[in-house]
């Protein structure tokens, strides 16, 4: 199986609240076919999973994949023991949905082989506990609008700018940026006029299309120069918390 990547070219993140455990947002996914993993699953006696790039076995934290396998045996209620090997290709910490797209696969994989479907509540369930992207990655859909804590997915059909992906090798731990925020943030992404903006094929400088832009870029100062040489002579957003660049391109 094929799990794509993911940009955010709108990037919203609301306070979070005390009794919140996680921000809400307002975003536009894209899919990123271009780049993916490749996942191999079988049935098996344990559940095993193992994690590959350039067929070396590399070290990645397996817990929030162990997770979503334990939630979907809880909602089937069954055993799911699973075989799974990932090939990794997509950049780790890149803010390209490395980690979610993994999950959401072998999730999908689970859900056609065993004839499982999630509620809304579900959805809402594994937003929270096992990845803000991962409903994006379940719903199928090439764009859309995900908003609350990721669980809210609308398929967005309308034209999208021509963009590619800029990869920098900086590696970002959403964690650590969501962290950072202060507590008396304000959200800078207004998102209707981000979306006019980018909708009209006339990129703006001025504009910010994603708030992690500042906390990423205060976390790490390689990325912070790398985003100033950048934007110097190109039309870039950073990809979710970083270190990935969109670059708008000016064509359709």
């Amino acid at each position: 199986m094929r799990a794509f990547a993911k940009v955010n070219l709108i990037l919203k993140v609301l306070p979070k609240k005390k009794q919140e455990i996680k921000h809400r947002i307002k975003s536009l996914f894209c899919l990123y076919p271009k780049l993916y993993d490749e996942i191999y699953i079988k049935e098996n006696n344990t559940t095993t999973i193992s994690f590959k790039y350039q067929n070396k076995p590399i070290q990645i934290d397996k817990s929030k994949m162990l997770l979503a396998i334990q939630y979907c045996a809880k909602l089937l209620n069954r055993k799911l023991n699973l075989q799974i090997v990932v090939q990794k290709k997509i950049p780790i910490m890149s803010g390209l949905g490395g980690s979610a797209t993994d999950i959401a696969c072998v999730m999908k994989w689970i859900m056609n082989k065993y004839g499982l479907q999630l509620s809304a509540k579900h959805l809402k369930f594994i937003a929270l506990n096992v990845g803000s992207d991962v409903p994006f990655f379940l719903s199928g859909y090439s764009s859309a609008w995900v908003s609350n804590y990721g669980d809210k997915v609308i398929e967005y059909t309308s034209i999208l700018p021509k963009f590619r992906i800029i990869l920098t090798n900086i590696k970002m731990n959403t964690t650590k940026v969501y962290q950072s925020i202060s507590k008396n943030y304000v959200s800078k992404v207004n998102v209707q006029k981000s979306y006019q903006i980018l909708n009209s094929n006339h990129f703006c400088k001025d504009t910010i299309y994603n708030d992690m832009w500042v906390f990423a870029n205060k976390l790490n100062q390689k990325l912070c120069k790398f985003s100033h040489h950048l934007s110097s002579h190109k039309n870039i957003i950073l990809s979710g918390s970083g270190g990935s660049f969109i670059e708008i391109l000016k064509e359709r």
